[in-house]
């Protein structure tokens, strides 16, 4: 549908029937038609969309933290038997997960593709390729600007009706897409994050702008520059002209200026609105990060991180920022791609702790003196071979340690064998 087509279902204008659920209040409209046409600007008078969105510091790094750790965690599938889980190894849908998506992206960079889709856009979507035995052989992205989730009215099914690149239009029914649904406010659709906060984004993006400006515009040194006598417009012109030349830019800053016929140069000082740039750019950036729910600290901003509270403020970004996109993650599987009931996936959040070797080993050697792994499930976890003798399988526990069955039994034991010391 063309753009005056579309605009003549919204105003009710044109040779088609008048739609008695166009928009008539004429601020609705306007917003319409700036979506409708790509320009979304903010009251800052920038404009604000995926793309310029993505270009400010502040919110391309809260994506590229989000994106890239959630990425970065084995998505692992599982099947239960009774009381035990293991890997189901033997369903495709546990390599497209863990390994490669389809024939030309890795698991690494579907769900890359996917999570920063839902944190821009709102929506992740993918095309689920079935094979024999109705069997997941593929998951195919699609562009979430291209898909437009409908939901009917009587049986409240979804569809999803997606617009190829070559403008035919194609109805999907819910079964055939993984949708990764960000917050809604209709349960259907996500909301799309940049449209969402526009203002505050649009502030970020007019500080930098005014920044740029500022240091390409402005001359140094920085000042008046007064001559004795009157100076007719050409000449002032010229003047002008060769001290910009000579000392604006960054490059130039900090180089001498030479005056003469008695010209003087008066410096000036920053405004109270420049002392306070820096500032709102700090205010804006902890604005955006907590649009994400990033801690500024993983973004390079360390204003109030410590050495004593930056291991705490770690585990509660795994907790508090990681936590929801990992469930949001899981359900949506288990929602869209698997049948079985026996079956579901796991992120195996231990990857996280790769990195701190000493951290990793304590913890692994608590649940070993605990008999919660055995040697050959330890060299698992850390990609080496089992042991060829007996005792890589065997459990121990510290000897000590004795099974609680209410009686204190093993606190009367040890005081008999204290009574019988002292005797």
């Amino acid at each position: 549908m063309g753009l005056f087509s579309k605009l003549g279902q919204l105003t009710g204008l044109g040779g088609r029937p008048r739609n008695e659920n166009r928009i008539t209040d004429p601020m609705e409209l306007e917003k319409a038609i700036r979506e409708l046409v790509g320009d979304s600007r903010s009251s800052s008078g920038v404009v604000v969309n995926n793309t310029t969105a993505a270009r400010l510091a502040a919110v391309g790094s809260c994506v590229r933290v989000l994106q890239d750790d959630i990425a970065a965690l084995p998505l692992v599938l599982y099947r239960k038997t009774g009381d035990r889980r293991e890997p189901a190894k033997d369903d495709p849908l546990y390599s497209l997960l863990k390994v490669r998506a389809n024939e030309w992206q890795t698991a690494f960079e579907f769900k890359q593709f996917q999570q920063r889709a839902k944190l821009l856009r709102g929506n992740g979507y993918a095309l689920i390729v079935r094979g024999f035995g109705n069997r997941i052989q593929e998951l195919i992205p699609l562009h979430p600007d291209r898909v437009v989730p409908k939901q009917d009215d009587r049986t409240l099914a979804i569809t999803y009706e997606y617009t190829r690149k070559d403008g035919r239009r194609v109805v999907l029914e819910q079964k055939e897409v993984f949708h990764l649904r960000g917050p809604s406010d209709d349960g259907v659709t996500g909301l799309n994050t940049v449209a969402h906060y526009r203002e505050t984004i649009g502030d970020g993006l007019a500080l930098r702008e005014h920044g740029s400006r500022f240091f390409a515009n402005g001359a140094r040194p920085s000042g008046t520059l007064e001559a004795e006598a009157k100076i007719g417009p050409e000449d002032k012109r010229a003047m002008r002209s060769d001290f910009e030349t000579l000392y604006s830019g960054v490059e130039n800053t900090g180089r001498i200026a030479v005056l003469d016929q008695g010209v003087k140069y008066n410096p000036m000082s920053l405004t109270m609105e420049d002392a306070q740039y820096l500032d709102s750019r700090k205010f804006n950036r902890t604005e955006i990060c907590g649009i994400f729910g990033v801690p500024p600290h993983k973004i390079g901003d360390l204003d109030r991180a410590t050495f004593s509270n930056i291991e705490h403020q770690s585990l509660e970004y795994v907790n508090s920022s990681l936590m929801p996109h990992l469930v949001a993650w899981e359900q949506a599987a288990q929602r869209d791609l698997m049948g079985d009931p026996d079956l579901y996936c796991k992120f195996n959040t231990n990857a996280l702790l790769r990195g701190d070797f000493k951290s990793r080993q304590e913890g692994l050697a608590i649940q070993r003196r605990n008999g919660v792994i055995n040697p050959n499930e330890w060299r698992g976890l850390e990609e080496m071979n089992n042991r060829d003798d007996a005792g890589g399988d065997g459990y121990i526990i510290e000897s000590n340690m004795q099974p609680d069955d209410g009686t204190f039994k093993g606190m009367n034991r040890k005081a008999e064998a204290n009574n019988a010391a002292t005797e």
